[in-house]
């Protein structure tokens, strides 16, 4: 296999656990989710094909942003790197024609069927989420799931799977790119250059557009997607909570991380030393992260978000850690940020 099964095929664990589920009959998991009893979690697919378009959205937004960052957006036609990124893709493509046959989520084939068809997001894939979405709950109310309907979502999955990862392949062969023309720190500074930028522009892709697009309109909904839907692809466990004074600190773990995971992959097919390319990935990680905690937590505390260690930056990291830091506030000033930064200015009468 070509990248690492940990850290870049979780997607097969569930789409797997997915067919156990159908083949036993339990159709309200299949779609819901379920706890499972080694603390993971099996999202459902109402989840998982919402998170994954959405993670679409993220790397082609990542890509972008890099290379504005560097000032070479014509990088996105640089024959060099779009044959790099073409050639390491195919070995993503490899690994999934491989773990659907062996996890018989799908026939092999399948995943050819779905190039021939583009890998690009659908222009009605709002349309058509939604009315799964909706076929699928009077399903469940008359105790069962058509076929076409079943495998229309094991088809969304895996297109969104293997866009996503095409788009985050692409952006560290980008980053490679910059470091090998033009040095390390040319990176970092593409990268703090846009990282604020990359902040809100993300946070208004995910909630004032994909996300509601896709069903996932009310605070609740979000939630419910921001808790379950990055076990679609993470090994993720909650730290402890402690007490410092007034502050809450809480730990979140995760055991694997994707992005770190191919631009390992990168990193050794490009040349590059290890670590190399981890500053592209865990500044946007912890602004995105930022900008989440803004928009999600009440406005009685004041957050603060930041990673701790990474698997792509630390050598001695088995993990990634990030904490959050929250004190009792009077933070309506963050709400109205987050209101004109992502939702847009409200209009006063």
């Amino acid at each position: 296999m070509h990248f690492d099964e940990f850290h870049n095929h979780k997607w097969a664990r569930n789409l797997k656990h997915a067919r156990r589920l159908l083949a036993e009959g339990r159709l309200a998991e299949f779609y819901h989710g379920e706890d499972l009893a080694d603390g993971d979690i099996y999202p459902g697919m109402r989840v998982m094909a919402a998170y994954w378009t959405s993670v679409e959205h993220e790397m082609k937004l990542r890509r972008r942003t890099l290379l504005n960052g560097a000032g070479h957006p014509e990088w996105e036609h640089d024959p060099e790197l779009t044959a790099q990124a073409g050639e390491f893709f195919a070995r993503y493509l490899e690994d999934m024609r491989e773990l659907v046959s062996r996890d018989r989520i799908v026939p092999p084939e399948r995943i050819d069927a779905l190039a021939a068809a583009g890998w690009e997001t659908p222009a009605d894939w709002a349309e058509v989420m939604r009315a799964r979405q909706q076929e699928s709950l009077a399903g469940l109310e008359a105790g069962s799931l058509a076929p076409e309907l079943v495998e229309g979502w094991f088809d969304s999955c895996l297109r969104s799977v293997a866009n996503y990862n095409r788009y985050l392949i692409w952006g560290g062969v980008n980053a490679a790119g910059l470091v090998r023309r033009e040095g390390p720190e040319a990176l970092r500074r593409a990268v703090d250059a846009t990282a604020e930028t990359f902040m809100w522009e993300i946070s208004k892709e995910f909630f004032a557009t994909v996300l509601p697009a896709a069903g996932f309109e009310d605070i609740g909904d979000l939630m419910e997607l921001g808790l379950r839907g990055m076990f679609a692809d993470q090994w993720y466990v909650k730290g402890e909570d402690r007490e410092e004074g007034e502050k809450t600190i809480r730990t979140s773990i995760l055991k694997n991380c994707e992005l770190a995971g191919i631009y390992r992959r990168v990193e050794q097919w490009t040349g590059l030393p290890p670590f190399s390319l981890g500053y592209g990935i865990c500044r946007f990680d912890e602004v995105h992260g930022q900008a989440t905690m803004m928009i999600t937590m009440p406005p009685m505390v004041s957050p603060q978000y930041r990673l701790i260690k990474s698997l792509a930056l630390h050598p001695d990291a088995t993990e990634c850690v990030f904490e959050l830091t929250t004190v009792p506030a009077d933070d309506m000033e963050r709400i109205l940020t987050v209101q004109e930064k992502v939702f847009g200015a409200v209009d006063e009468e």
